[in-house]
């Protein structure tokens, strides 16, 4: 016998009430490819976030050096062309998976309704 069901059966632990286990987890290999890819997309887009901030505080913060202000444009386009790779690859992603009949992103997060 678990602990619980001991103090259960003494009456001794309080029943509040249950928790049921989430469902929604993906289960077939579509929907774990397309929860990993949205997650990578995800990061990608904090990821490009941080960037744009650091890259306008570099150039708030370069007081008119051509150095630093070089710089700044440089880390801003990086940030911009990362932003427009990961948005490619995603319909890549999109594209190969309504080729091949599988569910696609928007299915796995909204299921269509029967």
């Amino acid at each position: 016998m678990l602990p619980e069901q001991i103090f259960l059966s003494f009456n001794m632990l309080p029943v509040i009430g249950t928790i049921d286990v989430p469902s929604g987890f993906p289960v077939e290999p579509n929907e774990i490819i397309a929860s990993t890819i949205l997650l990578i997309v995800g990061i990608a887009g904090l990821v490009f976030f941080a960037m744009l901030i650091m890259g306008g505080l570099k150039y708030l913060t370069a007081g008119g050096d051509e150095k630093a202000v070089t710089a700044a444009r440089q880390t801003l386009t990086n940030a911009f062309i990362g932003l427009v790779i990961v948005a490619a690859s995603f319909l890549v992603a999109q594209l190969i998976f309504t080729i091949f009949n599988i569910n696609t992103f928007v299915q796995v997060i909204n299921p269509p309704t029967p």
